[in-house]
């Protein structure tokens, strides 16, 4: 059943400064103010709230994935506080509601000027080759992106002009919201059995012997839906191997390879684990919601995964390590300008915002986390270390996106494969061939 909402928002404000319109020389004849700009003219300067007013009363028309709407209720009256003469009209969708319609919704007559898409060749990739989105290096010029916390993260959303492979060129859209892998920890559990939060894989490795010993599930996997143990795998492999050349084969680039020392060992390590009985027993027939639920309750003394997992945690119960030894971490659905919109001023002074420190308090508010760290600070303990995870997996180079990223049936194709080397049906080197030979057949 479709999940889809609209939604009409009322308004308020946040102080962030957005960007003014200003059309460089090549922009059509008699375009040359904000009102009226088209989406494909670039910017050399910040944008005032003047040029937005120059858009007369209008709605600037939204899709996004319902997972932003508590952070909506804020930005929202924010954005409309400060710009009086726009009304900011949100579909809500579900996230897989939203991936499968969004391309073509952009491509129709009644595109709406700002949407989510979402990282990777069938939504953002189809986006980019269908020039449905405007480029917007003009406006991380202007606005700052390209420095400060935030810059590193803007990586997945470049593409080539082509949209068969991204990680670089051009940039089509932004995510305010960032992820980030760790070591979830139960603090009785680990006091119990004498040890310190493990901070690198190698630690981790040390500990699990001591906790199956004691009588304790090592640690907790739910893996039904494939992409719980493919994260585990990935905070292993990128140990061991460049994390720029992880990024270039999620990113479709040419004579990039997953047979790689680094991955067969990395699935060497998930089999020797499932074997000692580290995971427990019948983790593939257990949903990753359904084991942090699991995990929260008391059950197993580690959680290898990712930061919207602490969602169901308490900070009284549980901590969170940061993995500098390569801790995964990537940004959530990113957001981009139509093509086809009359309202760029609008639409650029809307990213603007997104992309601002106010913005991410309120982002760490709502449970999540702002690739704009910069002044962002929370009470909560167990938010705080993820936060502080964030920080250090950005300065470590890290953030090199997820595996399943790199072609639309990878998931399957990866997640798959990694639960018959854990069973024990294949080998690490033949799960590394077929990963390969599936990501060959989807750059063709």
């Amino acid at each position: 059943m479709r999940n889809t909402s609209t939604v009409r928002l009322t308004v308020l404000a946040v102080g962030a400064v957005a960007t003014a319109l200003v059309l460089s020389s090549c922009a059509a004849p008699g375009a040359g103010s904000a009102r009226d700009a088209p989406a494909g003219s670039t910017i050399s300067s910040k944008v005032s709230v003047a040029d937005v007013q120059k858009l007369g009363k209008t709605t600037l028309k939204m899709w996004a994935d319902q997972a932003e709407e508590p952070l909506m209720k804020d930005v929202v009256p924010a954005f409309e506080k400060t710009y009086p003469n726009v009304t900011v009209d949100i579909t809500y969708k579900s996230f897989d509601d939203l991936v499968s319609t969004v391309v073509n919704a952009a491509a129709s007559a009644s595109a709406p000027d700002v949407f989510q898409g979402n990282i990777g060749y069938a939504v953002d990739g189809a986006l980019v080759k269908a020039k449905l989105v405007r480029p917007l290096d003009d406006v991380a010029k202007v606005s700052g992106w390209n420095s400060g916390t935030g810059a590193s993260t803007l990586d997945p959303a470049k593409w080539n002009a082509a949209g068969t492979t991204f990680g670089a060129g051009a940039l089509y859209g932004m995510s305010p919201i960032s992820e980030v892998q760790g070591i979830y920890y139960n603090k009785s559990k680990l006091g119990a059995l004498g040890l310190q939060p493990p901070t690198t894989i190698a630690e981790l490795e040390t500990d699990l012997p001591t906790a199956e010993k004691a009588g304790m599930q090592p640690i907790m996997l739910g893996n039904s839906d494939q992409y719980a143990g493919t994260h585990i795998f990935s905070d292993i492999a990128v140990t061991d191997q460049t994390p720029a050349g992880i990024r270039a084969w999620i990113g479709g680039k040419s004579g990039s390879t997953f047979e790689t020392s680094g991955n067969v060992k990395a699935a060497d390590t998930m089999k020797v684990w499932a074997k000692a009985g580290y995971f427990g027993s019948g983790y593939d027939g257990l949903s990753n919601q359904d084991a942090i639920a699991k995990f929260a309750k008391g059950d197993g003394v580690f959680f290898v995964g990712g930061s919207w997992n602490g969602a169901s945690l308490t900070s009284a119960e549980f901590g969170l390590s940061s993995l500098t030894s390569g801790g995964v971490g990537a940004t959530a659905s990113p957001w981009h300008i139509s093509s086809k919109t009359n309202k760029t001023a609008a639409a650029i002074a809307w990213l603007d915002m997104l992309h601002t420190p106010t913005v991410g308090q309120e982002i760490l508010d709502t449970g999540r986390l702002p690739v704009i760290t910069d002044g962002v600070t929370s009470k909560d303990p167990l938010q705080e270390e993820t936060l502080t995870a964030l920080k250090e997996t950005i300065a470590a180079g890290t953030q090199v996106g997820y595996y399943d990223w790199t072609t639309t049936d990878m998931l399957t194709v990866m997640g798959g494969g990694l639960q018959e080397v854990m069973a024990g049906r294949t080998s690490s080197e033949d799960f590394t061939k077929t990963v390969q030979a599936a990501w060959v057949k989807g750059h063709k």
